[in-house]
């Protein structure tokens, strides 16, 4: 799991940014767009798994660089941590067409096609990624790109994984022993 996170934070270089939306410690705005099936989508759904929230546009180089990653994390982690890629700013078929291309992507796709959610979370760069507690609490913010803290992301996810108790993870993740 750590080797998963160090490839993570290698391709994936962010800073803390802590201006506007959800601070530290509040409770994350709970919806996170539709999914692919256009049904509402919302942290609740996943309450007990550390959630990896992540905002993207097509047209953003470094987050067509980041989902592939991010998809790989979800991929290593199961089901104690849940990655969810929020697509704003794209046009419909620009969204149909990168959704043709991460078909086989298995983090959570959603679509925020008028900027509501992005909004809410005061998303006003590409990519920007929140990681979200277990109990639906700002753990930690991240936007824009920068080497000096790779070890902060690293951190952030791996504490909370090790803060996370078997008693709290979901029934399928506690059984398999999944926990970092």
């Amino acid at each position: 799991m750590r080797r998963i996170l160090l490839v993570f934070a290698l391709l994936f270089l962010t800073h803390v940014a802590h201006a506007g939306g959800p601070t530290i410690g509040e409770v994350a705005p709970v919806a996170v767009g539709k999914g692919r099936d256009g049904k509402p989508l919302t942290l609740d759904q996943y309450r007990g798994r550390i959630v990896v929230l992540t905002f993207w546009a097509s047209w953003c180089g470094y987050c067509l660089k980041e989902l592939p990653v991010l998809d790989s994390l979800q991929r290593h982690a199961g089901q104690v941590l849940q990655v969810i890629a929020v697509n704003v700013q794209d046009t419909p078929d620009d969204y149909r067409v990168m959704m043709r291309q991460m078909k086989h992507y298995t983090l959570v796709q959603s679509r925020d096609s008028d900027g509501g959610i992005a909004k809410t979370y005061d998303v006003n760069s590409y990519p920007n990624l929140w990681i979200i507690d277990r109990e639906g609490r700002v753990a930690a913010h991240y936007k824009g790109y920068d080497e000096d803290t790779l070890e902060s992301i690293i951190d952030d996810i791996n504490a909370l994984l090790r803060a996370t108790p078997a008693s709290a993870m979901p029934p399928a993740a506690a059984a398999s022993g999944e926990a970092g």
